[in-house]
């Protein structure tokens, strides 16, 4: 059945007049001053981190690490890639951290660092409306796609066998996906819902028919034992404890998190 997303989509519609309404992000520290922080992110993956009209890098995980910026006195630098070349650019110290709703899994701590938790969420499944499916079990013999490198794709390839997929094509970020979908090229594609739902905003043809058995917790990610790790984790305890995350959330989501998600309640290092 349709995963009932009216309320989300609501508040993902009110983000995108935060301006109008007055829920646009207003920093509170001083102007960073120091050597430039090397982020990488994957910029199609709204609403974390994608390109507006006017081609500026925008998204709840682009104002997270520009307040980190803010807060550690060090202006940003984002460096784009794929999202699968943030791990390596990450080893080979090309950048200083990472970015992109990335998901905090016990394989990849065992060679990155990660900060706590500042989100949490699921993965679902999006067709196109008119196909007719409704849930996972619709999806047998079906061309499934994911984004290269991620968690859904550990999903799908974990899951493919039991729910007989057919072809599995790896697609650049969810707007490809979406392109994929309404060209015919393939049936589904799986990834965050919160990515999902942002791309029902302003495509009614597309349907979420499902929320995977999955917990998603989003961490910035560092090079193994890194010496930024410890204040980047600490500014992300101040952004919750004084609503500064709170405000972001807002903005990107139209609605304040709940008082006791990632978002707000501040959590252990993994």
């Amino acid at each position: 059945m349709l995963v009932g997303v009216r309320a989300l989509v609501l508040g993902l519609l009110l983000a995108m007049c935060g301006s109008a309404l007055g829920l646009s992000f207003v920093p509170t520290a001083a102007c960073a001053q120091g050597e430039p922080l090397r982020v990488g992110t994957y910029i199609d993956n709204m609403p974390w981190g994608f390109r507006n009209d006017k081609g500026e890098i925008v998204g709840f995980d682009i104002d997270l690490v520009q307040q980190i910026g803010r807060s550690l006195g060090r202006p940003v630098d984002f460096q784009s890639m794929a999202f699968r070349d943030l791990f390596t650019a990450l080893a080979s110290n090309r950048i200083d951290l990472a970015v992109s709703s990335i998901s905090i899994t016990s394989e990849r701590l065992a060679y990155i660092d990660f900060t706590q938790s500042y989100y949490e969420t699921a993965q679902g499944v999006l067709v196109m409306k008119k196909s007719g499916m409704r849930d996972v079990g619709d999806l047998a013999g079906k061309n499934v796609s994911v984004t290269s490198g991620t968690t859904s794709e550990r999903w799908v390839t974990a899951n493919a066998q039991r729910y007989g997929f057919g072809r599995t094509s790896f697609s650049q970020g969810s707007s490809d996906g979406v392109r994929l979908l309404e060209a015919g090229a393939i049936d589904a594609y799986v990834g965050d819902l919160p990515t999902l739902l942002y791309q029902l905003l302003k495509r009614p043809d597309l349907a979420v028919i499902a929320r995977l058995p999955s917990q998603e917790r989003y961490g910035i990610a560092l090079a193994k034992d890194s010496p930024l790790t410890a204040k980047v984790d600490a500014a992300i305890t101040r952004m919750k404890q004084d609503g500064t995350l709170a405000r972001i959330h807002k903005r990107w989501f139209g609605m304040a998190p709940d008082k006791d998600s990632a978002t707000t309640k501040v959590l252990p290092r993994p």
